[in-house]
């Protein structure tokens, strides 16, 4: 089978040709195609290690945990074939594995309560296995087969990519409106970078793709040099072993390290893209910019603290939430990250093993009422640029300190999660764990530190806005304009807040209407 021709991603948009209608989609040769006529490999690509990381954590939880970690994402998808490191990974985790096919997989899993699932991120893929110890060299033979060994069948293929596609129009664009704008805020980031489009992929590229192109991105992709393995629980001590001796097959001709990724576009000034959704009964706000710390930054745990002071995920010590919600009772909740975050299920922790290379900070502002959407987007710039330009005091700084002290403790608290945590620092590359790296330099910190390292990273006027929205064209003029937009509440607010929420109501964003473009939701991916 041909080794792809990558040539780049397709899926950038340009703000200059706002209002314009979107350009028509490209043609791109098959993957397996042997007559399209081979071309020099024109991507940099880092080299692959010699053997997967390990990580082991040998406890006494009687529940096994395996984590199979793959340095591969949704930014390896080829151009022109966006999804298919997603259909890999969810054809092998949810189709047939060695002898058995999916339905016959799924019964022998069944008595031992045992699951495996996968999760595609840009720039990681994590398949995770857990089950009781009693049955931890049973299951594991069937996990090994479905990372050795996976059918990968026409039949599983097309069930499979048929989920994804719901997934992708169904879910993502008709029912999800919070999601929709976090993927349409990446695409905003990240124009014609890696990182533009959704682990979905998108719809054109989704009808596109066959098996022959999934099956071949799982040989170039899911090797054993790009490997972090994880084991955690009161296991077998050989099953270590065997983990890391099977995932070390995992080698051909066809594995390819992973691209260098370019760097983000350098956006000085604010832009918006709102997202037309006629059906849309609230307005989704999310907003963010490019920034050049990851874990392995000293800056990092300074970052951190500053996150979870303007709006830790669900909690009220974050100033976004008491503002926006606990004052004003605008929406359910508005947050903060340092990085990129995934909340896992249905807790208030983020998802490990969603690492990327590059990160972004961002703010995420829950579904407001539509006439009260631009002015929670001001008070949302303005409280971020308060803080940069203000920096935090000494009570401020000891108050979240404390908190999270404690709170991120919380994030360590099963096998599975320690064992995600202590590979995602094997990825980054850094020796001391998680947790132990922040609380000593969060000891350190001074105001005066904190607000040097603030003010090097984040910078308000950088800020790039995603909004899904109904009357799109009336959001876009409101913010062009800047015009006034006054608020009325439902319930009793004090004399304090209605005395701020006149500064609030004019707050100037400077956001021309050549830097706001609308684009409707059919054509975003």
């Amino acid at each position: 089978m041909a080794v792809p021709v990558l040539t780049g991603l397709a899926l950038g948009f340009g703000l200059a040709s706002c209002g314009g209608a979107p350009p028509a989609p490209r043609e791109y040769p098959r993957l397996e195609d042997e007559s399209v006529e081979p071309a020099p490999e024109t991507i940099a690509r880092e080299p692959l290690r010699d053997a997967p990381l390990v990580v082991a954590q040998p406890s006494s939880d009687p529940v096994v945990t395996f984590r199979v970690a793959f340095e591969a994402g949704s930014a390896s998808d080829p151009a022109g074939y966006e999804g298919v490191t997603r259909l890999a990974a969810e054809l092998m985790a949810g189709g047939g594995a060695g002898a058995l096919s999916y339905a016959e997989l799924s019964r022998a899993l069944y008595p031992m309560a045992g699951r495996i699932s996968a999760h595609v991120e840009r720039d990681m893929t994590v398949f995770v296995g857990q089950v009781h110890r009693d049955h931890a060299d049973a299951f594991y033979a069937l996990f090994r087969d479905v990372l050795l060994q996976p059918r990968m069948s026409e039949e599983d293929f097309g069930r499979v990519r048929d989920q994804q596609r719901d997934a992708l129009v169904v879910s993502l664009r008709s029912a999800d409106d919070e999601e929709l704008g976090k993927q349409a805020l990446q695409t905003l980031m990240y124009e014609g970078h890696p990182y533009a489009h959704p682990a979905l992929g998108t719809e054109a590229a989704l009808a596109r793709v066959r098996v022959d192109d999934v099956r071949a991105q799982r040989a170039r992709v899911f090797c054993a040099g790009r490997s972090i393995v994880g084991i955690a629980g009161d296991y077998p001590a050989p099953l270590a072993e065997r983990l890391r001796s099977d995932i070390s097959q995992l080698t051909s001709a066809q594995c390819v390290g992973r691209r260098v990724l370019p760097a983000p576009p350098d956006v000085e000034r604010r832009r918006v893209l709102i997202v037309r959704k006629p059906e849309a009964q609230s307005v989704a706000v999310s907003m963010g910019f490019p920034i050049d710390v990851q874990r392995d930054d000293p800056d990092y745990p300074a970052l951190v603290l500053v996150a979870a002071w303007l709006g830790q995920h669900r909690q009220f010590i974050g100033r976004l939430m008491q503002q926006i919600r606990g004052e004003r009772g605008l929406n359910y909740g508005d947050y903060a990250y340092a990085e990129h975050f995934t909340q896992e299920g249905w807790s208030t922790f983020p998802l490990p093993n969603v690492a990327r290379r590059q990160q972004h900070f961002s703010i995420w502002l829950r579904p407001l009422r539509p006439e009260t959407a631009h002015f929670a987007i001001r008070l949302a710039i303005r409280e971020l640029t308060q803080l940069v330009e203000g920096g935090m005091d000494q009570e401020a700084l000891d108050r979240v300190r404390a908190f999270a002290d404690r709170y991120y403790a919380l994030f360590l608290q099963t096998s599975s999660r320690r064992l995600g945590f202590a590979m995602d620092d094997a990825y980054y590359g850094v020796d001391a764990a998680y947790l132990e790296r922040l609380r000593e330099s969060w000891r350190a910190l001074t105001p005066e530190t904190l607000n040097a390292t603030m003010r090097r990273h984040l910078t308000p006027d950088r800020l790039q806005i995603a909004c899904v929205a109904s009357d799109a064209e009336q959001l876009a003029e409101a913010l062009a304009t800047d015009a006034e937009s006054p608020i009325t509440y439902r319930s009793e607010v004090s004399a304090a807040v209605l005395a701020e929420d006149r500064d609030i109501v004019a707050y100037p964003l400077q956001i021309p209407r050549d830097r706001i473009r609308i684009q409707p939701v059919d054509t975003l991916f």
